[in-house]
C-alpha cells in the first residue's frame, strides 16, 4: 500500500513538472504580439530581438529611442545599440557591474551613468572615448546638446560637461596654417601639417569622434531648488546659449540657462516657476474657514515645442530670440504652455484630475492623460480644447491617422486621430518599458527580460518620418557653413508625403507660434499693463517693491504669483 502511495505521489510529481513546463513555455511563446492579433488590429511585427543580460540575475533598466537607434541598458551594466527599423544589434559595450541609467545621445556620443561614473562612447562604433567621477551621487538620467552633457545629482544641483567636438576646431586651425604659409611662403611645411591635422580626425579610415577631456575643467553647477528626479529635457539650442528644463521633487520646474561667453556665471537658473491652486481657502468644521497656501507641484517630465530653429533666430541676442514651449501638468490639473525665452504663459488648460503622465505633442496637437484616465487633444496654438477621451494611461506613438497609447489594464489602446474614438484593442504579455517614439510611428515594446518588439502599421513599410536625425541635420549644416549660406540654413522636421495635412490652413493659421500680441487676449494670464509697472525685457519676471504689491493684490489670479523671480 506504501508503494503504491509513494508511485502515486512521484507520479503526481512528475504531472506538476511537466504541467509547470509547459506553462512556462507558453508564457515564453506569449511573450511576443501573435501576428494573428496583430493583424486584427492592422498591425505586424516589424522585428524582435533579444538584449544581452543574464535573465536569472540582470533585468532592463531603461529602453531609449533616438536617431533611428533603439538603446537598452541593464542593471548589469550592459549598454546596447538596435537599429530601430530592423533590430541588428549595432554594438554592446559592459559599461560596469553598477545600475545604468537611461543614455544621453547626440549626433556623434552616447553618455551613461554607470554609479558615480559618467562614461562617453561613440554613438556609431560604441568606442570608449573617455570618463569622469560625478560631485555627487547622480538623481536621474543625463541629458546631451551638440556641445554639453546635463547631469543632474541628489545634492540640488545639475552639472554641465562641455564635450566640445574637435571637428569644430578644424576650421581655425585651417585658417591658421594658412596665415602660416601666408606669413612664412612654406607652403611644404603647411602642406605636411595639414595631412597631420588631417590624420588625427581618421581611425581606421573613417572620421573618429573626439571629445574634450572631461576632466580638463570642472563641471558648471546651477542650483536645482530640490532633486530632479527625472531628466532633463533640452529646450532652445543656439550657437552661443543652451537652455534645459527639468522639474524637481519640490514641485518646481526649472530653466537653466548655459551660455559659453560668460565667465563667471556660465551655467545658471533663467526662471524657476511653480503654480499656485486657484481656490486659497479650506473650510472645516471644527476650525472654521482657515486660508491656507497650498503649493500644486508640478508633475511629470516636461515637454519642449521648438519654434523657429532658423540659423537667423539662433544668431540674435538671447532677449530678442524667438523661444519655444515647455509644455507641462500639474498636480491639481492644470497645463500650462510656458515660453522658455521669456518665462511668460502662453496657454493653460484645467483637466481637474491630476497630470502625473508625459504631456506630448504631435503635428500641432498637445495631448494630455490625465490620473482619472481621461485623455485631451489640445490646440498647440491656443490651448482650447479638441476632443476628449477616456481609459488612456499613457500615449507612446502617433501614426498619420492613428494614436497610440497604453490603456489603465496596460493593454495597448488605438485611437482615432481625428476624434480620440477607440478603434483597436490589443492584449499583451507584461512590457516594462513602451518607448515613447516621437520620431517616426512605430510601436516599440520592451520586456524586464530584455526582449524587444517593433510593431508597424500594415500598409505603412517605410516608417513616416516626422524630423530630420541629428546626424543629418548637422552634416546639412556644415555644407551650408562650408558654401557661405549658414543665414539660410534651417532644422526642419522631415515632412512625410504620407502624413494626413491640415484641411487648409493659410500661413498665419499654421504657425502655431505667432507673436505673443496675436493671442494675448486668449491668455488668462496676460498681466494688466494699468495696474502693474512694465517689467524689463530680459528680466520679466524681476520683482521690485511696487510690483510685489501689484501681485499681492492679484495673487489668486496669477499662477506663478511670487514664486517666478530670477537667481
Amino acid at each position: 500500500m506504501k508503494r503504491h502511495v509513494a508511485i502515486g505521489l512521484i507520479f503526481g510529481l512528475l504531472c506538476a513538472c511537466v504541467a509547470a513546463n509547459a506553462t512556462a513555455a507558453g508564457i515564453a511563446k506569449s511573450r511576443l504580439v501573435a501576428e494573428r492579433d496583430a493583424q486584427a488590429a492592422g498591425l505586424t511585427r516589424a522585428w524582435f530581438a533579444q538584449a544581452t543580460l543574464d535573465q536569472n540575475r540582470e533585468e532592463v533598466t531603461s529602453a531609449t529611442l533616438q536617431d533611428g537607434v533603439v538603446f537598452i541598458t541593464t542593471n548589469g551594466g550592459v549598454l546596447q545599440a538596435f537599429d530601430a527599423e530592423n533590430g541588428t544589434t549595432l554594438w554592446t559595450v559592459r559599461v560596469g557591474r553598477e545600475y545604468l541609467t537611461a543614455p544621453a545621445i547626440n549626433s556623434k556620443i552616447v553618455a551613461v551613468l554607470c554609479g558615480t561614473r559618467l562614461v562617453v562612447y561613440d554613438r556609431f562604433s560604441g568606442k570608449f572615448l573617455d570618463e569622469t567621477q560625478v560631485p555627487g551621487q547622480p538623481s536621474a538620467s543625463p541629458v546631451a546638446s551638440e556641445r554639453d552633457v546635463y547631469v543632474p545629482v541628489f545634492a540640488e544641483r545639475v552639472f554641465a560637461y562641455p564635450i566640445k567636438r574637435r571637428e569644430a576646431e578644424r576650421p581655425e586651425a585651417q585658417k591658421t596654417l594658412e596665415a602660416m604659409a601666408e606669413a612664412t611662403k612654406d607652403v611644404k611645411m603647411a602642406e605636411e601639417m595639414r595631412k597631420e591635422l588631417e590624420a588625427s580626425y581618421e581611425t581606421n579610415g573613417s572620421k573618429q569622434y573626439l571629445i574634450a577631456p572631461l576632466s580638463e575643467t570642472r563641471p558648471y553647477p546651477c542650483p536645482s531648488f530640490g532633486v530632479a528626479a527625472a531628466a532633463p529635457v533640452l529646450a532652445t539650442q543656439a550657437y552661443g546659449v543652451e537652455r534645459v528644463a527639468w522639474t524637481t521633487d519640490e514641485g518646481w520646474l526649472m530653466i537653466g540657462e548655459f551660455d559659453r561667453d560668460s565667465v563667471n556665471n556660465p551655467f545658471r537658473v533663467l526662471y524657476k516657476l511653480q503654480a499656485t491652486p486657484q481656490i486659497a481657502y479650506l473650510n472645516e468644521s471644527r476650525l472654521g474657514n482657515r486660508f491656507v497656501a497650498p503649493r500644486d507641484d508640478v508633475s511629470g517630465v516636461p515637454f519642449y515645442v521648438p519654434t523657429d530653429v532658423s540659423a537667423q533666430n539662433m544668431a540674435l541676442e538671447p532677449s530678442r530670440r524667438k523661444g519655444g514651449l515647455a509644455l507641462i501638468g500639474t498636480q491639481s490639473g492644470s497645463v500650462f504652455a510656458i515660453n522658455d525665452a521669456n518665462g511668460k504663459v502662453r496657454w493653460t488648460y484645467l483637466t481637474q484630475s491630476p497630470v502625473d503622465e508625459r504631456v506630448s505633442s504631435f503635428d500641432d496637437v498637445v495631448y494630455v492623460p490625465v490620473e482619472s484616465g481621461e485623455f485631451f487633444a489640445l490646440d498647440l496654438k491656443t490651448g482650447l480644447e479638441m476632443w476628449k477621451s477616456r481609459g488612456v494611461k499613457r500615449l507612446i506613438a502617433a501614426s498619420a491617422t492613428r494614436l497610440y497609447a497604453f490603456d489603465q489594464l496596460d493593454r495597448l489602446a488605438i485611437l482615432n486621430r481625428a476624434d480620440g474614438s477607440r478603434l483597436k484593442t490589443l492584449e499583451l504579455a507584461p512590457t516594462k518599458f513602451q518607448i515613447f517614439n516621437q520620431e517616426t510611428d512605430r510601436v516599440y515594446l520592451v520586456s524586464a527580460d530584455g526582449l524587444v518588439q517593433c510593431l508597424r502599421e500594415t500598409q505603412q513599410v517605410e516608417p513616416l518620418r516626422r524630423r530630420e536625425s541629428c546626424a543629418s541635420v548637422a552634416e546639412r549644416l556644415a555644407k551650408a557653413i562650408e558654401s557661405g549660406d549658414a543665414d539660410d540654413a534651417e532644422i526642419k522636421p522631415a515632412v512625410d508625403p504620407n502624413a494626413a495635412a491640415p484641411a487648409s490652413a493659410t500661413a498665419e493659421e499654421s504657425d502655431a507660434f505667432a507673436e505673443e500680441e496675436a493671442v494675448e487676449e486668449d491668455d488668462p494670464f496676460a498681466e494688466d499693463e494699468a495696474e502693474e509697472p512694465a517689467a524689463d525685457e530680459d528680466d520679466p519676471f524681476a520683482a521690485d517693491e511696487a510690483k510685489e504689491a501689484a501681485e499681492e493684490e492679484t495673487d489668486e489670479e496669477d499662477p506663478f504669483g511670487g514664486d517666478d523671480e530670477i537667481f
